[in-house]
């Protein structure tokens, strides 16, 4: 029997290019506000990787560098080191984003099927969907439309270390900083991905953090960031990373 968990949620993300000086000062300041994320381990971060999902046409991509204010994509995302009952488990989800608001649908299958469920037309899809309830069904419907409807493939995998902060008493704001990213267009085995074959989507003197909240950012965040004279940029790892291997020979 497969196991799956369903996690739906909401929240606004803003994003800065940092540099990794500027990263530790403001770790240095969140620190008094933040504790660690619970996923840290004593190397205080750890990895994500990505998988995404494109039509040949490259429609999210596109949507994404054009502006268009409603859209979304289909990913797979692994955190290594995250095995329950020794089995490694990713997650299948959908994106929606309206300009800075974003919401996701996503479900926890065995990374052995994780393929075969998305295809949606294997066994294994159709005894899960069987056995699903009516809102799991609709999260599968949906990625099984888009997976059809836009022929949507493989395109690229990303994967960068992420250090986690939470607030202490604001228990849904986050701030995140992500560095090493990496991208490699045919390296899909997310369990096997390698900087070997893989390329850098920003420097490793670089770093990407996000203020991610549901309605409002605290007022000494807001301090923070200002006194930092952080400057607020649009950046997608995704079309980054699409960028980037449209480029290189991976």
């Amino acid at each position: 029997m497969i196991k799956m968990v369903r996690k739906y949620f909401k929240r606004f993300e803003i994003k800065y290019p940092i540099s990794m000086g500027e990263r530790d000062r403001l770790v240095g300041y969140l620190r008094g506000f933040m504790n660690p994320d619970k996923y840290i381990q004593l190397n205080l971060d750890y990895e994500i990787r990505s998988l995404y999902f494109d039509s040949p046409q490259r429609k999210a991509y596109y949507e994404k560098v054009n502006g268009v204010k409603y859209r979304k994509k289909l990913r797979i995302r692994y955190y290594p080191n995250s095995k329950q009952g020794g089995q490694d488990y990713i997650f299948i989800e959908i994106k929606r984003k309206i300009n800075e608001n974003v919401s996701k649908a996503r479900i926890l299958v065995p990374a052995r099927h994780v393929f075969q469920i998305i295809d949606g037309n294997s066994k294994i899809a159709s005894e899960l969907y069987q056995k699903s309830s009516i809102t799991d069904r609709n999260i599968l419907e949906e990625i099984w439309y888009l997976k059809k409807r836009f022929n949507l493939k493989p395109v690229c995998a990303i994967s960068y270390k992420r250090q986690a902060l939470t607030g202490i008493f604001e228990k849904n704001f986050r701030v995140t900083f992500d560095t090493n990213l990496r991208v490699s267009r045919t390296n899909f085995d997310l369990l096997q991905f390698s900087a070997e074959r893989s390329k850098l989507i920003i420097p490793q003197t670089q770093c990407v953090m996000e203020v991610k909240f549901n309605n409002i950012i605290p007022k000494w965040a807001i301090k923070i960031v200002q006194a930092n004279n952080c400057v607020q940029q649009k950046i997608s790892k995704f079309a980054s990373g699409v960028k980037t291997v449209s480029y290189c020979l991976l």
